[in-house]
């Protein structure tokens, strides 16, 4: 409890009904055992059950209640907060309003890279992406971004494992190169690939950690001849940093 929170307000039997919830560990228990685990009177672990039950969060047989997947409602409001998509949409509508360009959510899945969230632009030969699609870590900016995050020589690991192959003339296949390009990403806070896995697309990519320590990353895909190198970081850097602070709470520097 808020140490600054009025005992009036703090209201006991909602906190004994939780732990009379708490009690069960995947098993089958009877009241007197729920009654010990809680440290109540049968008496009164009865009541609580017996509200459980009809409310459909238990369910009793053979003197013996058991949880019900009803309960799995209860955490319903921390994986919404929690669900990557949910929250990011709001931040990559805000990215592609200010770049227009085509914004992305991907997650690091193995040796892979998976589109999970996507945010349109109408601009002039804006960028379409797959949503579900599994791209290869190692030629993507999504993949080396969400690479050097990993600790230690997590990323040197990771490619180790990989059996990169070309996807276009400019793909970088060896791992010692794709290497150094993981530690520049780590070193600029952004992956910048041009070309390596589909001719003719520039991708900035930053990542960052969710809640629950899975790696994901925000992009911006955009055409090579729209504009120069030094024209597209000088536009999408800045705003794409705003958008991985405002997913992570992170304070501008």
């Amino acid at each position: 409890m808020d140490a600054g929170s009025p005992r009036n307000e703090y209201v006991q039997a909602f906190e004994r009904g939780l732990a009379v919830i708490s009690a069960f560990d995947g098993s089958p228990l009877t009241l007197s055992e729920v009654a010990e685990r809680v440290g109540m009177s049968p008496a009164a672990a009865r009541r609580y059950l017996s509200t459980l039950t009809e409310l459909g969060y238990f369910t009793h047989h053979g003197g013996r209640f058991s949880a019900q997947a009803k309960l799995l409602e209860l955490s319903d409001p921390f994986l919404a907060a929690n669900d990557p998509t949910l929250r990011a949409r709001p931040v990559l509508e805000e990215l592609t309003r200010r770049i227009n360009e085509t914004s992305t959510l991907t997650l690091l899945k193995g040796q892979e890279v998976l589109n999970v969230l996507d945010i349109q632009t109408d601009h002039e030969l804006a960028i379409q992406v797959q949503r579900g699609r599994l791209l290869p870590a190692y030629c993507t900016a999504m993949g080396r971004a969400m690479l050097s995050l990993l600790p230690g020589d997590g990323a040197t690991r990771l490619l180790e494992a990989t059996a990169p192959e070309p996807r276009t003339k400019h793909t970088l296949t060896d791992p010692g190169q794709i290497l150094k390009q993981v530690q520049l990403a780590r070193t600029r806070g952004y992956a910048l690939v041009e070309e390596e896995h589909t001719a003719g697309i520039r991708t900035m990519s930053m990542a960052f950690e969710l809640p629950r320590g899975q790696l994901a990353a925000f992009s911006a895909p955009t055409p090579m001849a729209r504009e120069s190198r030094q024209e597209y970081v000088a536009r999408v850097e800045e705003p794409l940093r705003d958008a991985v602070r405002a997913m992570t709470g992170a304070a501008a520097p």
